[in-house]
């Protein structure tokens, strides 16, 4: 049985009231807050913290823009600088595509130093992407990265606890609640006047943090992000944020509320942002792999192989060619390829590419569906440990999540095909068939354009992080719940 004596409010008592009340208590905890030097401390740290990791975010991301750029200025002039050339071996010779940095990867760089910055487009095959900043890292770099997203999804949960560990059971201990309640205030008001205390001392970290990230977003925005759009993603963030750090704050008082001591709260609250932040990821992170296994590199690129092998490719004695071979004579009403009015070896290349982009797509589809299933496992238990929720929901608006690489992936292959076919095409109305000495000149490949990625809009991450939001809003009512509850326990002696 608690030792707090608490008046139920009256059930007559007006709301403006009850908000005088809630007012009255959090310009007390306000007043608490302010006089305690440990806090401005733990704030001027976390603060500096935040502004530490947007600076290195942007410094790195405007050193990967210029490497970028120049990169593609050098692969465009490669390109055009062909002169006369087969258009088949133009296509082998191949170009690259690169992937323009969302600007917020600043803010959660997510799956990026991962996955590569860059596909290799070449003739009947559809590379994964290249030049993973992961792999080219240090150990210290590995080990010394720091993030806007991991202060926000780890640090400020800590100090959301520390703000609240000892909102009921500190008064508990010092005694002070009777005179609380001798103001008439019931223990919801309490509870009330503790959260926007707390919400608005988290406030003070976040708003300048946000504005910062506005700035350095805006700051590095570029034709390939609608600024809007960017300005959206970063409001989503601050929404999808904001209930992850409003259900800390509720957990923290409704444990504090049911405990008998400050330091019985801080144990448990401490567990629980322990298991959340660390022990739930990896936990979860292992489920998903075994519950919806992967195939290795190896095992992927031997089933594209194996598909692949069921083509003719380049050969001209496989079953498939000769049926080919067979059906084409057929179509021109010609018994020999001598005949046909186009060129046969155009024909017959670009079919071969048209039986690829149907392997590719199964293979690759398969695989970002693998990856989902795994995202959608380990994000199953959002809505009781919100970091599952709140790190897929974080690098979705970010635009670093998987799908938004797959979305990348997707156009990159799409450049790829319109080079394939526009060689095929090239030849098969312009060069004579047994001609090997056909070649086009540099206007071709000046009429091919530089691949151009248009990133999806914010309604692309939404999309994909709906059952997210859903959990992060679950888990802010939950513990609003088990807050109310909690304070709705206390009783008189």
């Amino acid at each position: 049985m608690s030792e707090i004596v608490i008046a139920k409010a009256p059930a007559t008592q007006a709301p403006a009231g009850r908000w005088r009340v809630a007012r009255a208590v959090a310009l007390k905890e306000w007043a608490e807050l302010r006089r305690d030097s440990r806090l401005a401390w733990l704030f001027g740290l976390v603060f500096l913290l935040m502004l530490g990791a947007l600076a290195f975010s942007a410094a790195q991301h405007m050193r990967l823009d210029r490497e970028r750029a120049a990169a593609a200025a050098t692969d465009r002039a490669l390109w055009t600088g062909q002169g006369a050339k087969n258009p088949h071996a133009a296509a082998h010779f191949g170009q690259y595509a690169f992937k323009p940095q969302s600007p917020l990867a600043l803010a959660d760089p997510g799956v990026d130093a991962y996955v590569g910055e860059a596909v290799w487009l070449e003739a009947h095959k559809q590379n994964e992407a290249q030049f993973r900043a992961a792999r080219d890292a240090g150990v210290g770099a590995r080990l010394g990265g720091l993030s806007f997203a991991f202060v926000l999804q780890t640090v400020m949960p800590l100090v959301a606890v520390l703000l609240g560990f000892a909102g009921f059971a500190g008064e508990r201990e010092r005694g002070t609640l009777r005179q609380l309640m001798s103001l008439g205030a019931s223990p919801l008001d309490i509870l009330a006047g503790k959260a926007l205390a707390a919400l608005g001392a988290l406030s003070v970290l976040l708003i300048p943090a946000f504005a910062a990230a506005v700035l350095a977003t805006l700051f590095l925005a570029d034709h390939d992000f609608s600024v809007a759009d960017q300005l959206e993603r970063l409001l989503a963030l601050s929404f999808g944020y904001g209930l992850y750090l409003a259900g800390f704050v509720f957990l923290a008082l409704g444990v504090s509320a049911f405990s008998k001591s400050t330091r019985t709260a801080l144990v448990l609250l401490l567990a629980f942002w322990l298991a959340n932040c660390f022990l739930a990821p990896r936990v979860m992170t292992d489920v998903a792999k075994r519950v919806a296994p992967l195939p290795t590199a190896l095992e992927f690129r031997n089933a594209i192989a194996e598909d692949k092998n069921k083509t003719f490719g380049h050969d001209e004695t496989h079953p498939s060619f000769i049926a080919f071979r067979d059906s084409v004579l057929a179509q021109y009403g010609v018994s020999r390829i001598e005949d046909l009015p186009v060129n046969f070896r155009g024909l017959a290349l670009r079919k071969d590419d048209e039986n690829g982009f149907v392997i590719f797509d199964k293979h690759f589809g398969a695989l970002q569906a693998g990856f989902d299933a795994q995202d959608r496992l380990r994000a199953a238990p959002g809505f009781l440990f919100p970091a599952l929720a709140m790190q897929p929901f974080s690098t979705s608006f970010s635009g670093t999540d998987s799908w938004h690489q797959y979305d990348f992936a997707t156009a990159a292959e799409a450049h790829r095909r319109r080079i394939q076919t526009a060689a095929s095409e090239d030849l098969i109305h312009n060069a004579r068939y047994g001609d090997a000495s056909y070649v086009a000149s540099r206007d071709m490949w000046e009429r091919i354009p530089s691949f151009d990625y248009v990133a999806p809009a914010v309604s692309f991450a939404l999309s994909h992080a709906r059952g997210d939001l859903v959990a992060l809003a679950l888990w802010a009512v939950l513990t609003a719940a088990l807050a109310g509850f909690a304070a709705r326990r206390l009783r008189p002696l």
